[in-house]
């Protein structure tokens, strides 16, 4: 590998020169992920491993993401890097993982991290979109800065 390589294609850390694989998540994986979003304090309702990518390096679990259906909308939430682990292109896998595992051509993300979303592609929406009322809701409860964002997929 060239040392120019990025890991959003080729899954190896640059900094690191480690492999990370993004796999989905299975049963046994739910009691370390609901932990873990209890940690970073996310919503824990209604969890279903099949909602869940993790992200390993070198065998070991260093993050994961959740890709939600609520009706027809797929929400990309609870993308979660590990302390210690952040900076390294982990998060653009996962949430490249969710993008390409989902069955529609556009996803959407609530969040306050809005920059962070922009880099990998998303755009803001207006409050009070037509079909997203539930994520319009979510970013309400949610509070503080939060915003809907989408991708849509060429």
């Amino acid at each position: 590998m060239r040392k120019k390589d990025s890991p959003k294609t080729t899954g190896i850390s640059d900094i690191t020169g480690k492999i990370v694989r993004i796999r989905h998540a299975n049963e046994a994986d739910m009691v370390f992920i609901e932990e873990k979003m209890k940690q970073y304090k996310l919503d824990t309702e209604n969890l279903h491993y099949s909602e869940f990518v993790i992200a390993t390096e070198n065998g070991d679990i260093v993050g994961f993401g959740r890709l939600k259906k609520t009706e027809d909308i797929y929400e990309i939430g609870c993308v979660v890097v590990f302390e210690g682990r952040r900076g390294r292109g982990i998060g653009p896998l996962i949430v490249k993982h969710l993008i390409d595992y989902s069955p529609v051509k556009k996803v959407y993300t609530v969040t306050d991290k809005t920059d962070y979303f922009k880099g990998l592609g998303f755009v803001e929406i207006r409050e009070g979109a037509k079909g997203l009322e539930a994520l319009d809701k979510a970013c309400r409860i949610k509070g503080g800065n939060t915003v809907l964002m989408s991708y849509k997929k060429s």
